[in-house]
Formats: structure tokens, C-alpha cells, sequence
């Protein structure tokens, strides 16, 4: 009768692969070790969940009797100047800041997001220590991001701006939750170095922002008569490195914490614009 035999080798090397096969939870469990605590997991994966099971809204599905208002507020959003020119004073739009108009779900390459942000106000302002209302809060980045005048409360801009914020954060219960509010921390403990901060400006912000920061077409100026102003939340250089490190370059961001720091160091250096009331 014929026999089907293993060699000897071969057993061994059966025992090997399996032996290695049971290892590898182990393994992976030393791996953990070095990765973020649970709880930070946990929440970093719930917020995640929350943004890609939350549905935006177009501005032009808004109800008739306010789709006019609610498109011009969107569009106010995206070209600054031409539509409120007579409160913007510098070449910066709110998009520049708030991509998409704000409509996003923040997080990398989301920017700033304005979804849900009508549901949170008003709220507690920390630069002036009282409670604030939405309509203040938009003047105030008119005023300092914006080196322009507030809009009164009665102008059809603001009108604009409001019903466009409303209609963007529908869905949100009033107080809830924004998980993706505002800019994520950045935690690295490094020393912010402007000089070298100037030489990745050259190479990796210049072709869009311009050698002396001047900005083109559809590029905002990053410092300058055409910038921002020293008011600015953007000129808070970790805010600056914040906002650059999830989000520049421009849809492909991939600077390092420490080089984010650096950049912010050197541009927020920069002359621009003073800020008064």
C-alpha cells in the first residue's frame, strides 16, 4: 500500500510557521504599547465615526423663502470682498480660513469648520471674557481677520451670514456637541525656530503665497497690507501652526508638528496690519 510520508524538515518547519501564527497577538499587543492610550483611540474613533456619518447640506437646497439669503451669505463666504465690500478690509475671504464656506467637517484638510456653530452660540469669548452672540463673534473676525468694520446688525450681509450659519448647522441640537469644533492641538513640545521656519516657507509655501507673502489670485496674503491684522486669531502663532499642519500645503498636508511651529514662528513675524476698534 502506498504511504504518504513528511520529511522531518518539513515538521519542523509546519511547527515554526505555527508557532509564529500564536505569537502574533502577543506581538501586536507590544506594538499597542507605543500607540496612543485607549481612551484617546476610543475618542479620536468616535469623532471620526461622527464626521462621516454626518450629511452636509448644499445651500442651494435650502427652503425657498430663505435660499436667496442663505446663497448670498455662502457667497460672502467665498469671495469676502466683492460681496461685502464695504466691511472687508483686506484681500482675504472667510473661505481662507473656513474652506468650502465652512461647510465641512473639519478635521485635515477641513480647515475650520462652521457646521454645527450657530447651535453653540452664544457662548463664552475668551479674548474679551463675556458671553458673546454669533452676530458679535462674525464682527469680530471682521474687525481683526478681515482688518475691516462690523457689520451692523440690521445689514442685509448679516442677515446673510447668519441664515447661511443657521441653515449649515440645522441638524445640530442647540448646546450639543461640535466634534470637529475649532483646530486640533498641536502637542509637540518643540521650540519654535523662525529662520528655519523662513526656509520651509521657501520651499514648500512660497509657490502659492508668493516670496513676501503677497498671495495671487484666489491665494490669501499672509502678511502685508492685504493681511490680516496683528488682532487676528491667525496671528496667535499656535493657532497659525495648528491650522497649517492639518491643512497646508494646500490639499496635500504633510509638514511635521515641528515644521508647522516654525513656519508659524516666521510668518507671524511678519509686518502686517495693526488692529483698532
Amino acid at each position: 500500500m502506498w504511504k504518504f510520508t513528511i520529511p522531518y524538515r518539513w515538521v519542523f518547519i509546519l511547527a515554526f510557521v505555527l508557532g509564529a501564527l500564536m505569537l502574533i497577538p502577543f506581538i501586536g499587543d507590544l506594538y499597542l504599547d507605543f500607540s496612543p492610550p485607549a481612551g484617546q483611540r476610543a475618542i479620536a474613533s468616535k469623532l471620526a465615526k461622527e464626521a462621516d456619518a454626518f450629511t452636509l447640506v448644499d445651500p442651494g437646497q435650502a427652503p425657498a423663502p430663505i435660499r436667496d439669503t442663505v446663497e448670498l451669505g455662502f457667497h460672502i463666504m467665498l469671495d469676502t470682498p466683492k460681496y461685502a465690500p464695504d466691511y472687508a478690509g483686506d484681500q482675504l475671504s472667510c473661505t481662507n480660513c473656513h474652506f468650502q464656506g465652512g461647510n465641512t467637517t473639519g478635521g485635515t484638510n477641513g480647515s475650520i469648520s462652521l457646521v454645527g456653530i450657530a447651535a453653540v452660540y452664544p457662548d463664552y469669548n475668551e479674548r474679551s471674557k463675556e458671553v458673546v452672540s454669533l452676530a458679535e463673534r462674525i464682527d469680530g473676525c471682521f474687525q481683526r481677520s478681515m482688518n475691516g468694520k462690523p457689520l451692523p446688525l440690521n445689514s442685509p450681509e448679516m442677515d446673510a451670514m447668519l441664515t447661511y450659519l443657521h441653515w449649515i448647522s440645522k441638524d445640530f441640537p442647540i448646546y450639543g456637541q461640535v466634534p470637529w469644533r475649532g483646530l486640533k492641538e498641536i502637542r509637540s513640545t518643540h521650540t519654535p525656530d523662525p529662520a528655519n521656519g523662513k526656509t520651509i516657507y521657501a520651499a514648500k509655501c512660497a509657490i502659492c503665497h508668493g516670496n513676501e507673502g503677497e498671495g495671487a489670485t484666489r491665494v490669501p496674503p499672509l502678511w502685508g497690507s492685504g493681511s490680516f491684522n496683528d488682532g487676528a486669531g491667525m496671528n496667535k502663532l499656535e493657532t497659525f501652526a495648528a491650522f497649517v499642519y492639518a491643512n497646508m500645503p494646500y490639499e496635500d498636508p504633510g509638514l511635521t508638528e515641528e515644521q508647522a511651529l516654525d513656519v508659524a514662528a516666521f510668518v507671524t513675524q511678519q509686518p502686517r496690519p495693526k488692529f483698532s476698534k
